[in-house]
Parts: structure tokens; C-alpha cells; sequence
């Protein structure tokens, strides 16, 4: 298979070194790192990839503005759409390894990094079926965090759970099937990814990994859970429905996911969790930003779902349910309409965009 690792940074991208060293270590070939700057990325962050791909052998393409301004001329709306300076840019990298014909790519954040786990294979079960642990939920949620020990036996939640959905009684079915698994989700150690309101009231450390129903686990169709950017592979064919926003605060990925949950369970795929685990060292956040950012996406991600849950969908490819999701959202979303606008004009960019290549 041939592999992508996608990243955005505005700084020194240190930490690919760590994924190279995990390659190496396992011994994986065709395996690309794609790293895209920002206008706040430093210099000298071209020569530091050059350098690492002539020492390791592995590429490292780094795709500064230059590079971005003359590749984005042949998609002159998603070039116009996409902002400076923003997380949405990570979509230029996840474009160019969908047009380069990568079957695997894998999004990854700049202060993540690699455990002792073989990451590039087990996110490399993408793609196939295989026979797993499925779970289904009766409230029609199941909390992945659960699987996840603090060191002080905290429970918590990942960035995108819905508050109101949060605490409650439920009961879990679990079953054995085979699946098609086009997503996996990986964990985290370390600081892990949630909301900026479990962060002010008490810093969770994740210490273990359960393993309760082994390295991965799959959710049921119409049993939700946020899926974020962090530690995630895509296979390739779900890419032309998997454009990440740029005008959703810290909620651009969490959306994004939504929005692919919802069409990966009309083709009865799925979604994995679980391993490989990333450790992550977080970039200093000022915390009541990260709330201010996350208020849209706090409160209107269940008006979201409720309109989700009540969407048929038509299409045979995911390009075409993308853009199909996308008109139906414009037909029925009532709320926070400035927001969801803006969402809504770019899954339409990114599909036209996506038909431009296919």
C-alpha cells in the first residue's frame, strides 16, 4: 500500500523525525511524508525536509506557499475559499496524495507522536474487511475515552461529544462481524483531545489503553462518536467526502467527521477506534481561546445531528453523497446559519474540486 502522512505546522516540524524513526524501525516502504507551511511556518523548514529525506530516504515534501499559490491554480475556488493561517490548509496535502493516487493517507497533528506501536501497519487495516469487535449503543453514543485510563481515574470525553449526550444511563451491545473498515481513528496518550472545558477544570493524563476489545473496535452504524484529525486514515476512496472547514473553530474536524460518518454508514462502512496510540505533547494553547473557538461547535453540533439522522441518502460514490449531503443540509438546517453556510459552500468547493482529478 502505498502511504501519506499528511500534516499542517507553523512551526519546525520536528516531530516527523519520530515517524521516521517508527518507519524504519518496522521497516515499511512507499510511505510519504507531505508537510504543508503557512505563512507563520519559519524559513529554513524546506532545507530541514531535504536534509531528513537524504539522511532517511524517506520523502519528505514539504509544500511551502509558493508551492501552494501555483498548485491551487487548477482549483482556483477551493484556492480562493481556503484562509491563510488556518488548520483548513491541511486539505492542500490530503489533495495532492488523493491526486498522486496514495491509497492510504493518514492525518497527523505536529505535537503528536509515534508510541512503540507499528503505526503505518495498523492504520494500514484500512481498506480491508476483516472480522472485529462492534459495538452499538442504546442511547445511540458510546464514549471511545472510556477505553482510555487517567492517572487519576477521571473519566472523560473526546472534543466533539455532545454535552447533552454526555453522563447519561446507557446500555452497549457487542458483537462480532466482518467489516469493511475505510476509517481509523487512533488514540491518545498523554494530554489527549478533549474539549477546553474538561481542560480548565481538570488536566486529564492518559496513562493506558484498556485494549477491552482489543487493539480496535468498530461502532455500529448510527452509533456516534466524534472522529477527529490527530491520528486518522483515511482510505482513499473516502477522501472526496472527507474536506475539512476552515470556519468552524475547533470544531472544522469534528464536523468534517460527522459529515463522513454519516456517508460511510449509508455504504454500510466503518469506522474503527483504537490503535495505534500517538502520545501527545500539546502546543501551548491559551485555553479560554480554545473556548471561545469551540462555542459554535459546543452548541450546535446537536442540531447537526438531528438534521443527519434525518437525511436519506441517494448517491452510489462518495463524491456524489458528499455533495448530495451538502444540498440537503442547505435545504434543512435552521440554525447558526452564518456558520453552517460557510461549511456547506466548501464541501461543494472540495467536491467540484475532487471531480476536477477523478
Amino acid at each position: 500500500m502505498k502511504t501519506a502522512i499528511t500534516l499542517t505546522t507553523i512551526n519546525t516540524p520536528k516531530v516527523i523525525e519520530s515517524y521516521i524513526r517508527n518507519i524504519r524501525k518496522f521497516e515499511h516502504d512507499n510511505v510519504q511524508i507531505i508537510i504543508v507551511g503557512d505563512k507563520k511556518t519559519p524559513t529554513g523548514v524546506m532545507e530541514y525536509c531535504e536534509n531528513l529525506t537524504k539522511l532517511y530516504g524517506i520523502i519528505i515534501n514539504y509544500l511551502d506557499v509558493d508551492f501552494q499559490k501555483d498548485y491551487l491554480k487548477k482549483f482556483p475556488s477551493l484556492e480562493k475559499y481556503l484562509p491563510y493561517n488556518s488548520f483548513s490548509r491541511r486539505n492542500i496535502g490530503d489533495i495532492l496524495a488523493y491526486e498522486e493516487g496514495f491509497s492510504t493517507i493518514i492525518r497527523v497533528d505536529d505535537d503528536n507522536f509515534p508510541t512503540d506501536d507499528d503505526f503505518i501497519r495498523m492504520h494500514n487495516i484500512i481498506g480491508k474487511v476483516i472480522e472485529t469487535i462492534v459495538l452499538e449503543s442504546e442511547i445511540g453514543w458510546y464514549n471511545i475515552c472510556e477505553e482510555l485510563i487517567d492517572e487519576d481515574n477521571i473519566p472523560f470525553y473526546p472534543r466533539g461529544f455532545p454535552y447533552s449526550k454526555r453522563w447519561l444511563s446507557d446500555k452497549i451491545s457487542i458483537k462480532t462481524k466482518k467489516i469493511k473498515i475505510v476509517l481509523n481513528a487512533g488514540l491518545w496518550l498523554g494530554d489527549p483531545d478533549v474539549d477546553a472545558i474538561t481542560r480548565l477544570c481538570k488536566p486529564i493524563n492518559a496513562k493506558s489503553y484498556k485494549k477491552t476489545y482489543g487493539n480496535n473496535f468498530a461502532l455500529n452504524k448510527s452509533t456516534w462518536c466524534p472522529i477527529n484529525t490527530q491520528n486518522t486514515s483515511y482510505s482513499r476512496e473516502i477522501i472526496p467526502a472527507s474536506f475539512v472547514p476552515p470556519n468552524v473553530g475547533r470544531y472544522d474536524d469534528i464536523w468534517s467527521g460527522y459529515l463522513l460518518r454519516k456517508i460511510t454508514d449509508h455504504f454500510d462502512h466503518f469506522v474503527t477506534y483504537g490503535s495505534p496510540l500517538l502520545f501527545q505533547k500539546r502546543n501551548e494553547h491559551d485555553l479560554w481561546v480554545d473556548l471561545d473557538n469551540e462555542l459554535n461547535g459546543n452548541k450546535y453540533t446537536d442540531h447537526l445531528i438531528q438534521i443527519l439522522n434525518n437525511i436519506n441518502l441517494t448517491g452510489v460514490t462518495y463524491i456524489d453523497c458528499y455533495y448530495e449531503l451538502a444540498e440537503k443540509l442547505d435545504q434543512k438546517i435552521t440554525e447558526n446559519r452564518s456558520v453552517f453556510d460557510g461549511v456547506i459552500e466548501g464541501m461543494k468547493i472540495w467536491s467540484e474540486a475532487i471531480n476536477s482529478i477523478s
